[in-house]
């Protein structure tokens, strides 16, 4: 009886939220039409929000096994554990179910929507008034901008791109020698192409969610960041103009989700995707360039030029944060490009950013004197003027180092040192001393 009491709760808030859901959509503008349709039996488009409400609710509400079906489902996926063990399960579950109402509801009204788009996208026998509840529903949800409608309704779209039902996406078959079932003589499958109706369907459901307030942003950056794996639907759905859009009402919250996809979109839409990060790292907000500077090796690794462009607009900017992100690359560069760590260094060195000269010392430095122990750019000196009393720790060990490989090189470190800053010079030998009382006699 307990339970029962939850379940109706959980039954009233889902047709509430289908009925705003309808709402929302029918009012965030037209509805796209159905990718698949008989001849014999055309799509008729709702002409009034009312008479798609009516509709939805109507067949919800003689839908009550289907309801408790969806209900059943999620209960397997997230009940918890202590409900299941309590020794009255029905007052706990039902406890639970009151106290989780709103969420839980949404995840039917998920689900609701998935098996309306099953009955849309069957290839045999598309159902049109289906498509429309279906549709209008993954639309009202993606408004929300929940988590929950983050997560559930991503696979809805990709059907609706593919023109397939929810559960029978296309998927690569890769196979391998990692495989128990391997054989040489079973050739890979690749993923059938975006069905035309149905991409055109899905961008019309990304237009209206690109239009939405800033709590839906989040969830558009989402969807596109995984729209951009797909090679497909990344060029199909024009993924990279998308981002660029998006960007302009980027927040804090969605802004390195907007990088994110411009960087997997790289391998796909590579001049599109330049631009989109391009934008990124000269946007407004601090958190985009952030995201930027996080992404540099990675970027780095697909097409180094445009890597080395956008660290240089990186090390421009003001905020201090971003420009010790990017130094952290600087560093790398010492190993993967030596030729282009000396300039960077140096602009460093000069800005007077502590933690970003840090960073540069802690994962450049040794690459850069493994490499060219006499320091041709005369970074150590440098760097030591520049450096804090923690900085110059990292530095003494280096130089100490540097006295053991190139002895040469190290007299002219510290003479170099001593004629800039006499104070900077007394404090080397009183740290070289701690480590090497060899390499401290050797000072001048």
């Amino acid at each position: 009886m307990a339970s029962r009491i939850g379940s109706a709760l959980v039954w009233q808030r889902v047709n509430e939220q289908l009925v705003e859901a309808v709402a929302e959509a029918y009012a965030a503008g037209p509805l796209p039409n159905p990718p698949l349709e008989l001849p014999e039996f055309p799509a008729n488009p709702p002409k009034d929000a009312e008479s798609l409400i009516r509709q939805a609710s109507g067949i919800y509400a003689i839908d009550r096994n289907g309801f408790e079906m969806r209900l059943s489902e999620i209960e397997e996926k997230i009940l918890p554990d202590h409900v299941k063990r309590a020794i009255d399960s029905e007052a706990a579950k039902a406890r639970w179910l009151e106290k989780n109402a709103e969420t839980i509801a949404q995840r039917v009204l998920v689900l609701q929507a998935r098996d309306w788009l099953a009955a849309a996208l069957d290839e045999d026998s598309p159902d049109t008034d289906r498509w429309y509840l279906g549709v209008s529903v993954l639309i009202g949800l993606g408004l929300t901008g929940t988590e929950i409608a983050r997560d559930g309704c991503y696979s809805l779209l990709e059907a609706i791109a593919f023109a397939v039902r929810p559960s029978a996406l296309p998927h690569s078959n890769t196979i391998g020698r990692h495989q128990i079932a391997w054989s040489p003589q079973q050739p890979t499958v690749s993923p059938l192409p975006p069905h035309p109706a149905g991409a055109m369907a899905a961008g019309v459901i990304l237009d209206i969610l690109a239009l939405g307030e800033a709590d839906v942003q989040s969830l558009f950056a989402a969807w596109l960041e995984n729209l951009s794996v797909s090679t497909y639907l990344c060029n199909t759905l024009e993924v990279p103009l998308r981002v660029l859009g998006g960007l302009n009402s980027a927040d804090a919250e969605s802004a390195p989700i907007f990088v994110r996809a411009g960087v997997q979109s790289l391998s796909s839409s590579g001049p599109q995707a330049k631009d989109v990060l391009v934008a990124c790292a000269e946007h407004r907000i601090p958190a985009a360039r952030r995201a930027v500077a996080e992404a540099l090796p990675r970027i780095f690794t697909e097409d180094d030029g445009l890597a080395l462009v956008l660290l240089d607009r990186l090390l421009e900017g003001e905020d201090e944060s971003t420009v010790s992100m990017a130094a952290t690359f600087v560093g790398l560069l010492a190993r993967l490009a030596p030729e282009e760590f000396s300039p960077r260094a140096i602009l460093i060195i000069d800005s007077g950013n502590q933690r970003a000269l840090h960073r540069v010392v802690e994962s450049g430095f040794r690459d850069y004197l493994g490499a060219q122990s006499s320091d041709p750019a005369e970074l150590v000196p440098s760097a030591w003027i520049k450096s804090s009393e923690i900085g110059r720790s990292r530095l003494a060990n280096l130089i100490v180092e540097q006295y053991r490989v190139a002895p040469e090189a190290f007299l002219q470190t510290c003479h170099m040192i001593q004629s800039v800053e006499e104070s900077a010079y007394v404090e080397l030998i009183r740290m070289v001393r701690m480590r090497s009382e060899e390499a401290a006699s050797e000072m001048p």
